[in-house]
């Protein structure tokens, strides 16, 4: 301690005596200001991505114009390591109100260990103003409650390269497609060979690419019966078996990506997420993207109403030991109001479906191929089932999944195999 500090101190905890002897009074009365408008500081944890950063420096503008004497400041850790240290924050009694899980991996994690506060109350109060965002609040219960705000929704699309279909005089894949029908028509766009091959599909090596068709379905990965997972395996397998798509191997062998697999101009059709328009956007104008793109909804099973996708959404949340968690919960409600879903709309896919949402959202693009409703209008099943076990499952999908696709067991072998392993190792 400096030590000229040391005889102010002392005056100052003298002063601090005297005043308790002469007065009950409190520091606010003293002051003339009620408690309630006493000026509040949040503290609330993000991940430091520029769209991120950029994104919620604007919604704390809009939201401290709204409510005077509350201010907003961040805390930002590397995206890399952000999960860690949210962690390592909320157990260790870090000095945080409010923050963002980055995935439902934490979320299920932390929100289930009392780590954050239950928003039901708030979710009934505040009905009408977060009526954009309600419809994920079931999938988003833990235990029958809900502990967290949907900000931001992604879901899944089917990207195509107009250029080659037109070039082979094949229509553009319709918005009714079932995932049979895709598989026969990345067949029918393959061609040639070497470094002149052109292949009718890519897909991430993730297991969403193939356990979707059972979620769509209505199923679950935690049911006795897992045999409607299988069709979507078998079919993932094929596209790789066929040469329509590249298989796991090669992917891994060359770090695929589907971005830059896309913008080579060599690949007809690509399967990915509602993120990707936003990629896309950014690549024309940086002049990496030459040809013409569409986009439409993702394929179904047949007898699955078009449009129906797997979603996972990020959420804001409160920490349970905030010291100030009535003003926090109006920072994160704001964040998924409309006006707070506007904000968003222009960095991130909104989890608002709201007109006024969507108008924001299109208007970040240049390009008129971006299809709102293969972004809005859907069905959403949820593509992580919030319960015990999260993380193995996805271990287990992903391990199980590419012996099929490597060709060292069946589909269907694989899927028992998933069975046997989810009983085991989840408990």
């Amino acid at each position: 301690m400096r030590n000229w500090m040391k005889p102010l101190i002392g005056i100052m905890a003298s002063a601090v005596l005297l005043a308790g002897c002469g007065s009950d009074k409190t520091d606010n009365a003293a002051t003339g200001t009620p408690a309630s408008e006493q000026a509040v500081s949040l503290k609330f944890m993000l991940w430091n991505d520029s769209a991120s950063e950029r994104m919620y420096d604007e919604l704390a503008k809009a939201f401290e114009a709204k409510n005077k004497g509350i201010t907003v400041d961040f805390t930002k850790s590397d995206v890399n390591t952000y999960s860690e240290r949210l962690t390592v924050t909320l157990t260790g009694g870090g000095d945080v109100d409010a923050f963002a899980f980055k995935s439902l991996d934490e979320y299920y994690k932390l929100a289930s260990s009392g780590r954050a506060l239950a928003l039901d109350d708030l979710a009934t109060a505040d009905s009408a103003g977060l009526a954009g965002v309600q419809p994920y609040f079931n999938d988003l219960k833990i235990n029958g409650k809900l502990y967290g705000l949907p900000f931001r929704s992604d879901g899944w699309a089917l990207y195509y390269n107009k250029d080659l279909f037109d070039k082979e005089g094949v229509a553009y894949p319709g918005d009714d497609l079932t995932w049979e029908q895709y598989v026969e028509l990345a067949k029918k766009m393959t061609s040639g060979s070497g470094q002149d091959k052109i292949y009718g599909s890519f897909m991430p090596d993730w297991p969403q690419t193939w356990y979707t068709y059972g979620q769509q379905l209505g199923n679950s990965l935690y049911s006795d019966d897992l045999t409607p997972y299988t069709q979507g395996l078998t079919l993932r397998k094929e596209l790789s078996d066929s040469g329509a798509q590249p298989s796991i191997a090669e992917n891994k062998a060359t770090n695929a990506h589907y971005r830059s697999a896309f913008l080579t101009g060599k690949y007809a059709m690509v399967v990915t997420g509602t993120w990707f328009p936003g990629m896309l956007e950014q690549d024309e104008k940086d002049n990496k993207l030459n040809f013409n793109w569409g986009m439409t909804y993702v394929p179904h099973p047949p007898g699955v109403k078009k449009g129906t996708t797997m979603t996972a959404v990020v959420v804001n949340a409160v920490n349970s030991d905030s010291k100030h968690p009535e003003e926090a919960k109006k920072w994160i409600s704001f964040i998924s109001s409309e006006e707070g879903q506007q904000i968003v709309a222009k960095y991130q896919t909104p989890a608002s479906a709201a007109d006024s949402v969507k108008e924001e959202y299109k208007a970040t693009f240049t390009n008129d191929a971006v299809n709102l409703d293969a972004i809005f209008n859907i069905t959403s099943v949820p593509e992580r089932e919030l319960r015990k076990g999260i993380t193995q499952m996805t271990t287990i999908l992903t391990e199980e999944g590419e012996q099929a696709l490597l060709g060292e067991v069946t589909p269907e072998k694989a899927i028992e195999n998933i069975k046997k392993r989810r009983d085991q190792e989840i408990q």
